[in-house]
């Protein structure tokens, strides 16, 4: 169960490629290396002690929402959350199983509105809201977490900002910094490049010849990205690294990477929420990166 003892230090913040549903049933090397890093991050979570009183969460899939408007931060308060099977793709009639996955999880209102409090103290607008667990959680729990080695602690997802306006993604990080020395666990969930318009080129090339081309042209700039993302989150102090992470999006492949910035923007709030960890983020886990698609895992301690 949830410990009620404040931890020594600021727990640690994460975060993970979360990748797609394929992660849970694709059996291909590559897959099963992204699988093993989850499942060594889902180690390292499980050992820290006291345990945490729950995680707070910030996926790719959870942003903002048209209701309150983009700028109004959303805190889920729901009890008893269901699996949201919002998938990208239509597997009803490839692989109908996934929409049979379930992941027994725990959930508290009670701390949703602690965040949601934390969050209308620092001035940031929020609402609290009823919804499920997108697949951006989910999925990669689902590994981290397997029945046989379960979550014994409660879940708190908190939205992102909907948008392009990147510095607010740190700030809202920022604005939950300080939970992390009341045993709040930040694992924020999305993808270092996600460009779903850089895969169907590839795809829509004409011939062979022209679809090498395009793959080794696109995994070219998704390397560039992700190389300058980790060097981005290395730098040491606060400052250094908000602005090596801002002027990202200067760079040529920022776009060609990201095309929405959804899958992003979960990683500047769990760098804004690590704003004291001089030393920068640590990459977990072997490498991951391909056409389009990067499978980062950091740490910051």
């Amino acid at each position: 169960m949830p410990s009620a003892i404040a931890p020594a230090r600021p727990l640690p913040v994460y975060f993970i490629g979360h990748a797609g549903v394929g992660l849970l049933f694709n059996e291909s090397p590559q897959n099963r290396i992204v699988q093993d890093n989850l499942r060594a991050i889902g180690e390292e979570i499980r050992a820290i002690t006291p345990r945490p009183k729950a995680i707070l969460t910030f996926s790719g899939h959870f942003e903002a929402g048209e209701i309150h408007g983009p700028g109004v931060i959303e805190v889920n308060v729901k009890r008893g959350t269901y699996l949201q099977h919002d998938f990208v793709n239509d597997f009803h009639d490839s692989k109908p199983f996934v929409y049979e996955y379930e992941w027994p999880h725990l959930d508290a209102p009670e701390l949703g509105w602690d965040v949601w409090r934390q969050l209308v103290g620092q001035e940031i607008k929020a609402k609290r809201v009823q919804r499920g667990v997108d697949h951006g959680v989910w999925v990669p729990f689902k590994l981290m977490f397997p029945p046989e080695a379960p979550l014994d602690i409660p879940v708190v997802q908190v939205s992102t900002f909907h948008g392009d306006d990147l510095e607010s993604q740190i700030r809202l990080g920022e604005a939950v910094a300080s939970l992390r020395n009341e045993g709040y666990l930040i694992v924020a969930s999305g993808m270092a490049v996600h460009s779903f318009p850089s895969i169907a080129e590839i795809q829509a090339a004409p011939s062979d010849a022209a679809r090498e081309s395009a793959r080794q042209t696109v995994l070219a700039e998704s390397r560039a990205f992700d190389t300058q993302l980790r060097a981005a989150l290395a730098r040491r102090g606060a400052a250094e690294r908000r602005k090596a992470l801002l002027d990202l999006e200067n760079l040529r492949e920022f776009r060609r990477s990201h095309p929405t910035v959804e899958h992003l923007t979960p990683l500047l709030a769990a760098a804004g929420a690590a704003r004291e960890a001089e030393g920068g983020a640590k990459a977990l886990g072997k490498d991951v990166v391909e056409p389009g698609m990067s499978y980062l895992n950091v740490r910051f301690d």
